[in-house]
């Protein structure tokens, strides 16, 4: 008889730990992976605990923390208003797969850090201060059309002022200074129409592009795409004029193996147009 009974007890003692076996360990397969594979008890990635954890779980961890820390790279550039240079923002980007690497062969109880990676931009301004060197320049003076005229050129001069070309790359007049609308402070001036000069908007802007071609050439660079008026003006000799219009652009590549710089100003009913270089 207590045969029986010390034998029933004990059946209640298995029924009893089955079911906190079931109650706590509904998953043995996963939790003896977690044991085999997991990551060590007391491991924290950044001060985050992730014990036991397998490593398909933790690159999600890895995933939300990179967001937080991660920073893009952004190039130094210089302001088109005040011509201060904007120092460039290194980045941070996180190497996912060394983190994870680290934290799955971590110690008990250790921190880990995510691996950072930094991002050098391309364009630092160490490198927007070094262009300096003039390596063409031309001057051209404003005469008659009236203030829409001269107002028309001083916009355009101020649209290609301070634009950075990088080594191989094309220019566009008219991409650069956009298109010619009373929204972006343009205004009716005379313009060469065939043999006719009639009002249009923005005229007196082939002024301008035609200063620059001249810098153009006095630096040496590739000439894309030019076409003279069909009459001659009065700012430039014969033949060394650029005219611009919705339908016609003036194109130059940057052939040479350095950035350059375009500082352009309106002073003295003068157009300037320099053509910095960082040669030394």
């Amino acid at each position: 008889m207590l045969q029986n009974r010390k034998y029933k007890l004990l059946i209640k003692y298995i029924l009893l730990l089955l079911v906190l076996f079931i109650l706590f360990c509904t998953n043995p397969w996963e939790n003896y992976q977690r044991w085999k594979y997991g990551v060590q008890e007391g491991v924290k990635l950044e001060g985050r605990p992730v014990e036991n954890m397998l490593s398909h779980e933790l690159e999600n961890v890895i995933e939300k923390l990179a967001i937080k820390l991660e920073v893009s790279p952004r190039n130094a550039f210089i302001d088109r208003i005040s011509g201060e240079v904007v120092p460039e923002v290194t980045g941070r980007k996180t190497h996912h797969s060394i983190t994870l690497a680290k934290v799955m062969e971590a110690k008990r109880d250790t921190n880990v850090s995510l691996k950072i990676i930094e991002i050098q931009p391309e364009i630092t301004a160490k490198l927007l201060n070094s262009i300096n060197q003039p390596l063409g320049s031309y001057q051209t003076y404003i005469a008659g059309g009236g203030n829409g005229r001269v107002n028309n050129i001083i916009v355009a001069t101020h649209s290609i002022n301070n634009v950075l070309i990088a080594p191989g790359e094309m220019f566009s007049f008219n991409q650069t200074t956009g298109p010619r609308t009373m929204d972006r402070g343009y205004q009716f001036a005379p313009i060469m129409v065939g043999n006719q000069i009639v009002p249009g908007l923005g005229g007196g802007i082939c002024q301008v592009s035609s200063t620059l071609y001249n810098a153009v050439l006095e630096a040496g660079l590739e000439v894309i795409e030019r076409r003279p008026h069909s009459m001659p003006v009065n700012y430039v000799p014969r033949g060394k004029d650029a005219t611009v219009s919705d339908h016609i652009d003036f194109k130059f590549r940057n052939n040479t193996n350095k950035y350059l710089l375009l500082k352009t100003s309106t002073q003295d009913y003068r157009v300037n147009v320099t053509i910095l270089s960082n040669y030394n």
